[in-house]
């Protein structure tokens, strides 16, 4: 503890960058370090305010990119065929892009059954307006025109039907217009596109191989919307929500999107996952980085959490202090740390703060000298 009376005390100070010594007197009084103006300045001593945040960072952790679970979907063959070309095997693709075509006699089918619908539609819509030219004369009955007005709708129904069975297994609009209107049939090549912007992995097929319908060809992930995973000790998992914000470098922010229930038995640690934004494809997968989880401060701190320079950072006493310019001088004050990182110091203090708090950033090694000696006793 500190001498509680006023002492004068001669204290040898080590500038450090020009190895010299400087005698000077110091005043304590009770726990306060007094100095003149004219030692501040020869110490160099600077003063900063502590900013209150919101929010500090954790330590780091590493973390390695991942398909999202929701964006991995897997493409199959609607009809059975053969696998007649493959464009792409892996890697990435495009919206749009035919990957894979399959040659397949049941595409020549479903062509052939539009073709017939149309022409009952057309000879049904014939018999249509004959019945209601009868009908005019007295020729025809009400029952005769509902039920040619039943036909009609139910062949209308089948054509939509069949025209939006050909565009599922992956006909083109365009080509199935053409098919009604030249009222021929196109090819037997089904082709296989991709859906979304992504990344071709587990391919299941050959070139040449004979499929059945829903034979799996291949999994698509989408890049745009990547997951970290990330383990953490319980402790800190215990501290975080869904939707807290994560800083990954070299990356950006991101979210935490999910936390595991489960703790790993072996390591007691538990698996967090981080979405990332990556619209410009700039993170591949299985790619590490050293992700920053940003934790609220009054979530986990009764006190306030303050940010200053790392270098104000001292021991003293057997505790990790920051010395705080006083009302009467200086004072040591034992200090909660949360983090340091950046050369930055993020903590919180061990006794009840206050609004207002002007910290020493530049020689503290030189203020906790003035107090050692004090301490000892050394007399002027």
């Amino acid at each position: 503890m500190l001498n509680m009376q006023t002492k004068r005390v001669k204290a040898t100070f080590f500038t450090g960058v020009f190895s010299a010594w400087l005698m000077m007197s110091v005043t304590v009084n009770a726990s306060d370090l007094v100095l003149t103006s004219e030692q501040y300045q020869t110490l160099g001593l600077q003063v900063a305010e502590a900013k209150k945040v919101q929010q500090f960072p954790s330590m780091s952790f590493p973390a390695q990119a991942m398909f999202h679970p929701g964006a991995i979907q897997t493409l199959s063959s609607p009809l059975s065929g053969r696998v007649s070309k493959l464009n792409v095997i892996h890697g990435a693709v495009h919206k749009g892009q035919v990957i894979a075509e399959i040659e397949s006699p049941e595409l020549l089918g479903l062509q052939s059954q539009l073709l017939a619908v149309m022409l009952d539609l057309e000879v049904a819509q014939d018999e249509l307006k004959r019945i209601e030219q009868l009908r005019k004369s007295g020729s025809a009955s009400l029952k005769k025109w509902q039920q040619a007005q039943a036909e009609v709708t139910k062949l209308k129904a089948e054509k939509k039907q069949q025209m939006n069975a050909l565009q599922l297994v992956g006909m083109s609009r365009q080509s199935v217009k053409k098919l009604m209107s030249s009222q021929t049939i196109q090819s037997a090549i089904l082709q296989m596109v991709s859906p979304v912007d992504g990344q071709i992995f587990d391919l299941n097929v050959r070139l040449g191989e004979r499929i059945m319908d829903n034979h799996p060809l291949f999994s698509l992930g989408k890049t745009q919307s990547v997951l970290f995973v990330v383990r953490v000790p319980v402790a800190l998992a215990n501290q975080l929500k869904i939707g807290d914000k994560a800083k990954i470098k070299q990356v950006g922010l991101a979210k935490v999107e999910f936390i595991d229930p489960e703790v790993d038995s072996m390591t007691q640690m538990v698996d967090v996952h981080v979405q990332v934004d990556n619209q410009d494809n700039r993170i591949r997968l299985g790619q590490r980085f050293q992700i920053q989880f940003l934790m609220m401060s009054k979530r986990h701190q009764a006190q306030n959490v303050y940010q200053i320079p790392s270098n104000a950072i001292s021991q003293f006493d057997g505790k990790t202090v920051v010395f705080v310019k006083a009302k009467d001088g200086i004072q040591p004050k034992e200090i909660l740390v949360m983090n340091i990182t950046d050369n930055q110091l993020y903590f919180s203090f061990q006794s009840p703060d206050e609004a207002k708090v002007d910290v020493f950033v530049k020689g503290s090694t030189a203020i906790k000298s003035a107090f050692e000696a004090a301490e000892n006793g050394d007399e002027a």
